[in-house]
This record gives structure tokens, C-alpha cells and sequence, in this order.
């Protein structure tokens, strides 16, 4: 009986000495570094850059509704809300019409408008959250009168679009930024009455 020429341990050497003479052959080969290395650097950087301008856009648009809510608010500490019977919805109208067209969502803003009898009392001021962390349903409005003490908070849902790669993001966990602005003033001493 004469043996097979086939054996385990001569397999394993010709398999060893095929792999080193591939790999001699492609380690001098540099074609195509620059790319793989790029697709391994481009993705986090691409992901890096973007994260930075959608949060520099976020900050511009929030001094965008600060300006809107201290030209709203204006009106509200001159008298002429008071006059006028505004109402949330106008107030919300007011803060639209100092806002580029693209931001004017009535349905993304949320206005909370308390009036205080001095300013040591807005210590006390309630929170826009429950205890779950979720925005309340119901807001305040109540604009005063001549010489009050006025708290104008607003709160503009602004989408996140870097926050559409993870599920359940952002402050509101639908992808949304919460902007906030807020107005403390004093009524100005406006000879007129109001309700």
C-alpha cells in the first residue's frame, strides 16, 4: 500500500508560502489608498461638519427669535397689546410678522406670557415642564397692566436634521430643538385701562 503524496503539514506550507507571495504582491501596490483611507476618514468628518453648521443655524435662528420677541414684547410694555386685546394668537401673529417668512409656524411656537407684582417673585416663576421633563399642555397669558411686571417666554420647535440618524433625538425625542426667548420687563405707565 503506498501513501497518498497528499498530507496535512504540506498543505498548510504550500497555503502559507501562496498567502506571503499575494501578499508581497499587493503591499507594494499603493492604488487606491487614498481612497479607502478617505472613505474611512470622510464619513465621520462629513458627519463632524455638518453637526457643526445645522448647530450654528439652530444659534442663528434662536438670535432671529429673540430680536422677534423683544420687538413683540414692545408692543405688550407700550400699551398697545392691552389695547388691542391680544390675545396668545396675536402675540404669536406679532412675533411672525418680525420673523423671516420661513419661521412663521404658529404651530411651533409655544408662548407663556405671567405677570409678577415685583421682581423678587419671579423666583417662584413655574416651569414649562412636567415632572417627566415633556412641555406642558397649558400656558399662561396674562400681559398685565400699566406698571407691571411682564415674563414673555417663548419656545420655537426647530427640526434637527443630523438628529433624524438616531430614533427617539433631540429635546422633544422627534427630533426637534427646543429654542427658548425670554422677555422680563416693566409695563410702561400707560394712561389707559385694561381687563
Amino acid at each position: 500500500m503506498t501513501s497518498p503524496r497528499f498530507s496535512l503539514h504540506g498543505l498548510a506550507g504550500r497555503l502559507i508560502r501562496k498567502a506571503a507571495r499575494i501578499g508581497r504582491r499587493y503591499s507594494d501596490d499603493r492604488r487606491g489608498v487614498t481612497a479607502i483611507e478617505f472613505a474611512i476618514v470622510g464619513i465621520p468628518f462629513l458627519m463632524i461638519v455638518l453637526g457643526i453648521v445645522e448647530m450654528g443655524l439652530a444659534f442663528f435662528v434662536n438670535r432671529l427669535i429673540d430680536n422677534a420677541v423683544l420687538e413683540s414684547a414692545r408692543i405688550v410694555r407700550t400699551g398697545q397689546a392691552q389695547k388691542a386685546s391680544f390675545d396668545a394668537d396675536a402675540f404669536k401673529d406679532e412675533i411672525c410678522s418680525n420673523l423671516p417668512g420661513f419661521l412663521c409656524n404658529k404651530k411651533k411656537f409655544i408662548v407663556d406670557v405671567t405677570t409678577y407684582t415685583d421682581f423678587t417673585s419671579l423666583g417662584t416663576m413655574e416651569s414649562l415642564f412636567d415632572e417627566d421633563g415633556d412641555l406642558k399642555d397649558s400656558f399662561t397669558f396674562n400681559i398685565g397692566c400699566a406698571n407691571s411686571i411682564v415674563v414673555a417666554r417663548v419656545v420655537y420647535r426647530w427640526p434637527m436634521f443630523t438628529a433624524l440618524l438616531r430614533f427617539d433625538s433631540g429635546d422633544t425625542g422627534s427630533a426637534e430643538r427646543l429654542l427658548y426667548s425670554t422677555a422680563v420687563f416693566r409695563n410702561e405707565p400707560f394712561p389707559w385701562s385694561c381687563s
